[in-house]
C-alpha cells in the first residue's frame, strides 16, 4: 500500500542538483572531443591512400576515415543526449516552481 505524503521540495531540489552535477563533465568534454576528432581527421587525410601490404584490406586513410565517421556520430549522439538531459533539468525546475506555488496556496488556505 502506497502512503500519500505531501511533496517535499528538498527531494526535487536534490534531484535537480544531482542532474546538474551529472551533466557538467559532458559540457567540459565536448571541446576536447572536437579537438581530438579534428586531429584524427587531419591524420586520416594525411595517411597513405593505398595499403602496400594487402590488396584486400582497406587503406589506412579509408580505415581512419571510417573511424572518424563513427566517432563523429558518437559525439553527435552524446551532444543530443546532453541537450535532452538539460531539457529534463529545465522541466524539473519548472515542476519545482509549480510545487512551490501549490505549497504556498495550501499554506494560505490553511491560514484562512
Amino acid at each position: 500500500m502506497v502512503v500519500h505524503r505531501p511533496p517535499d521540495s528538498r527531494l526535487l531540489t536534490n534531484l535537480i542538483a544531482h542532474e546538474k552535477e551529472y551533466t557538467k563533465p559532458f559540457v567540459s568534454l565536448f571541446p576536447l572531443s572536437h579537438a581530438a576528432l579534428a586531429s584524427l581527421s587531419a591524420y586520416s587525410a594525411a595517411s597513405p591512400s593505398e595499403n602496400p601490404y594487402s590488396s584486400d584490406a582497406g587503406s589506412a586513410a579509408q580505415v581512419l576515415a571510417a573511424i572518424v565517421d563513427v566517432l563523429a556520430g558518437a559525439d553527435d549522439a552524446l551532444q543530443r543526449y546532453l541537450h535532452v538531459a538539460e531539457k529534463w533539468r529545465e522541466q524539473l525546475a519548472s515542476l519545482k516552481e509549480l510545487e512551490d506555488d501549490i505549497g504556498s496556496i495550501l499554506r494560505d488556505r490553511e491560514i484562512l
